[in-house]
């Protein structure tokens, strides 16, 4: 197996929030800054950033693929070139699918060029357009140039979807799974970061050091200047999303209150009732969860309610008001990897975002996910933790985090 690791900077002003890393997309190495993202399997880029027609290395395929979030979609053809990470002799490349991200809504992906879905093959379905584009005469039969106009609205996106529901849904082998296929790189990658939103106390976000961060692609806890002490490891539970087992939260030194599984009439379509999710940029608790957050804050005294419930309503409070000494941790209880219970704990500083939205105001980063079943541990988490998913482990890989050393740069 080989041992190469490489770490590449990655950076939170670019996505818009989410943590983007650079990508080399076909012959001429076209560069694209793309959301790593925990929650989803796809590659795509969007037309702008990617010159196929130049691509020595392109081939085209019969697949379309349609990907929803919550924010949005988008739908695109699917086609296979050589990508890589990396930068000069340290660069992990391999061919590998890639769709066109044709029909975007408006912001779905913020200001980035694209999308790395981390996750497993599972998350990764296309469509296969072959019998389709056969009857249709469409020789070759391949789905680029699209066959769709393109049109940013969510209407043009539900009739696309519409029309590849009747065709054979496929799964495609993600990026990094083909990259540990062909033996480019361990099976396991990292994260480290400090920030869930970007802060506007520098005049120049871009580079301030809070906004920045590193991804680790092969390597995990051999990184040792990442982190200090002792790592956790969390189970893993399957292979549909990072899940895992929420077990309780704790606010500050009260007792832990333990929270709901997953409800039996979900337990096929989420399995768990808990993931871990780099793309999403705060923490959104399930509703016992977070009522569990909110009373134990509010348990402290009228202040600290009266800060959250602003914080809600209007999107953030000045941080003056703001005494995060005072504030406690808030903890997470697991099941860890040997299935003992494992605690996580977000610092106030982590769940409170600091010069955010703007310089001088602060943003609260637990929200609930309403009657949503499935908490999704979001970046928040990670702030605190050099955060390693270490997918050589059976079944289905471990997450391990380790408290996380302050002031590296990429």
């Amino acid at each position: 197996m080989s041992q190469t690791v490489i770490r590449i900077p990655i950076n939170n002003v670019k996505g818009g929030g989410d943590y983007t890393g650079e990508i080399r997309v076909g012959s001429q190495g076209t560069i694209a800054n793309v959301i790593l993202d925990t929650g989803s399997s796809t590659l795509a880029v969007i037309p702008r950033v990617y010159q196929i027609a130049d691509d020595k290395n392109v081939s085209y395929t019969p697949f379309a693929q349609l990907v929803t979030y919550g924010t949005g979609g988008w739908s695109g053809p699917v086609l296979q070139t050589t990508l890589s990470m990396g930068a000069g002799d340290n660069q992990a490349s391999v061919k590998t699918y890639i769709a066109i991200a044709d029909d975007q809504l408006p912001h779905n992906l913020g200001p980035a060029d694209g999308i790395l879905g981390l996750a497993f093959n599972a998350l990764n379905s296309a469509y296969d357009l072959t019998a389709y584009l056969t009857s249709r005469k469409i020789d070759p039969p391949v789905t680029y140039p699209w066959l769709f106009p393109v049109k940013t609205s969510t209407a043009a996106l539900q009739q696309v979807e519409q029309f590849l529901a009747r065709s054979t849904e496929i799964d495609l082998t993600p990026y990094f799974t083909a990259l540990e296929d062909a033996d480019v790189t361990r099976n396991l990658f990292a994260f480290y970061t400090l920030r869930s939103t970007p802060s506007t106390a520098s005049a120049a976000p871009e580079t301030d050091p809070l906004n920045n961060g590193i991804f680790v692609l092969g390597g995990g806890l051999d990184q040792t200047d990442l982190y200090t002490g002792q790592p956790v490891t969390v189970a893993v539970l399957d292979d549909l999303y990072y899940n895992t087992n929420l077990i309780a939260v704790q606010v500050g030194d009260a007792a832990p209150v333990t929270v709901s599984p997953l409800p039996s009439s979900q337990a096929k379509t989420l399995v768990s009732n808990s993931i871990v999710d780099s793309g999403t940029n705060s923490l959104v608790l399930a509703a016992d969860a977070y009522q569990a957050v909110i009373s134990g804050l509010g348990s402290l005294g009228a202040e600290f309610a009266t800060l959250v419930r602003e914080a809600t309503v209007n999107g953030a409070v000045p941080q003056s008001r703001l005494d995060l000494g005072n504030w406690p941790e808030i903890s997470f209880v697991l099941q860890g990897a040997d299935g003992s219970p494992v605690t996580l704990s977000c610092a106030p500083s982590t769940y409170w975002q600091t010069d955010a939205p703007r310089a001088g105001d602060a943003v609260f980063q637990i929200k609930s996910g309403g009657s949503f079943p499935l908490s999704i541990l979001g970046l928040p988490l990670f702030n605190n933790y050099f955060t390693v998913f270490d997918r050589t482990q059976n079944p289905y890989g471990t997450i391990s985090f380790a408290p996380i050393a302050l002031g590296q740069t990429p």
